[in-house]
Parts: C-alpha cells; structure tokens; sequence
C-alpha cells in the first residue's frame, strides 16, 4: 500500500506505537477487531526526497563493517 500511495504521489508513514483502546474509542471499533497498525496516508507538504540519497548519505560499507580473519 505504501509503495502504490508513492506511485499516486502520496505520502505514507506506518505508525507501530498507539494506545489501540483510544483508536477503538475514536473509530467505535467493535471488541472483535484489535488495532495493531496505523497507516496514515495523505499529500505530503514537503518534496519528495531524492531517490539517489542513499548513496550520498549512507556510511560506507567499509566504515560499517569489520571483518577478522580467525
């Protein structure tokens, strides 16, 4: 879902931690029905990041991992 809201220019975020008895309260969900993940979707009012930023902000693999021959 969150990959097809992108493609329709949407943003998304999954939202993991929530107290479920407020969100059952709030949309009047039955008992039978145990909330355990938000997904919000909507416009975003920010620019879409830059689908090339990892390259430029992730840690090098070098620095990240090290290995010792035994």
């Amino acid at each position: 879902m969150m990959m097809e809201a992108t493609e329709l220019g949407l943003g998304s975020v999954w939202v993991c931690y929530f107290k479920p008895d407020v969100l059952r309260q709030e949309f009047q969900l039955p008992d039978t029905l145990e909330p355990i993940n938000i997904l919000a979707i909507g416009y975003s009012n920010e620019r879409p990041a830059d689908p090339e930023r990892h390259n430029i902000q992730r840690i090098p693999l070098s620095e990240l991992v090290h290995y010792e021959k035994l």
